[in-house]
């Protein structure tokens, strides 16, 4: 296996805002627990959140961190020949995958980083088997629904705090305020001359309120400062979802606009995990956890465990 102990993560181009208590909690939960997955709904920042976590505690892990992309790929028994790949392993030919795989990472003192389980959640028996036969392996995924094998921990990503509607938005105010301090570093990344201040607080104020602290939506709304002001911004998100679209074009397809999004979140619905029919996912003899249909919820008490949960802004596309 090749001796990479520090390459494995991407390595984000844009600054990590706030996040300090979910960082702490998380990284509690980690010396815990050999499974933790950060769930929320799509545009909560859990991968985000879960690279930062990596690197901030990398050092704990000797053989390594290693950071396994899965929103590419489309079918769950690739799941074990995914992470192979990302760890650098060469096929093992007289013996299976799995086996191979564990006879590597048996005693190695490693953290998996698995983004985006969501759509693969017939392969978490793979990822439960790992953790079986290893005896110091951690793993570390995001999902928008948890993947319920033993040993998992369910870390929630909740959205970042928006301002208080009871108190005045002044400028000093609203500085602390992560939702705000999001809208206004990515504001200024596409227009250089731009700053909060007292003209445009209020409106941002209600920007981040109205996007309930998603921050996908707060980062697509903050790129279009460069055409129209906040009071603008806010103005025609009153309207249509359509505004929140020109995410960059080194992300993926489903970041791009917030339509992707919400479209990624329904095909899981559609398709079901592994790719299962909504017939067989509702019919009486499948099982209870696929007849019961996620609820769109109009706030985020629900929305960690429903992979197509949504703010109530999404209703008005």
């Amino acid at each position: 296996m090749p001796d990479v102990s520090s390459g494995g993560l991407p390595r984000p181009l844009t600054s990590f805002i706030g996040r300090e208590r979910e960082l702490a909690q998380a990284r509690r939960l980690l010396a815990g627990s050999c499974l933790v997955t950060l769930t929320g709904p799509g545009g909560s920042g859990k991968t985000r959140l879960g690279i930062a976590l990596a690197a901030e505690v990398a050092g704990d892990y000797p053989d390594g961190v290693f950071f396994v992309p899965l929103a590419p790929v489309r079918d769950p028994d690739l799941v074990p020949s995914t992470i192979a790949q990302s760890l650098g392993l060469q096929d093992a030919r007289n013996r299976p995958l799995m086996e191979h795989l564990v006879s590597q990472l048996r005693d190695r003192q490693m953290l998996l980083v698995l983004d985006n389980f969501e759509h693969l959640l017939a392969g978490a028996p793979a990822v439960a088997r790992l953790l079986r036969e290893t005896s110091a392996l951690r793993i570390l995924a995001s999902s928008r629904s948890p993947l319920r094998v033993s040993g998992e921990q369910e870390c929630p990503v909740p959205p970042l705090a928006v301002p208080d509607p009871g108190t005045r938005p002044t400028p000093g105010a609203l500085a602390a305020c992560e939702s705000v301090r999001l809208f206004a570093e990515r504001a200024a990344a596409v227009a250089p001359d731009f700053t909060l201040d007292q003209q445009n607080a209020a409106a941002i104020a209600q920007i981040a309120r109205r996007l309930d602290g998603l921050p996908l939506a707060i980062e697509l709304a903050a790129a279009r400062v460069k055409l129209l002001s906040p009071e603008a911004i806010l103005g025609r998100l009153e309207h249509s979802l359509r505004l929140l679209t020109g995410g960059g074009r080194d992300l993926p397809d489903r970041q791009q606009t917030l339509r992707a999004t919400i479209a990624w979140s329904h095909d899981l619905l559609t398709e079901g995990p592994g790719g299962s029919s909504p017939r067989a996912r509702y019919s009486p003899e499948a099982p209870a956890w696929r007849r019961s249909r996620p609820s769109a919820t109009t706030r985020w008490t629900s929305a960690c465990r429903c992979s197509t949960a949504w703010p109530n802004w999404s209703t008005r596309a």
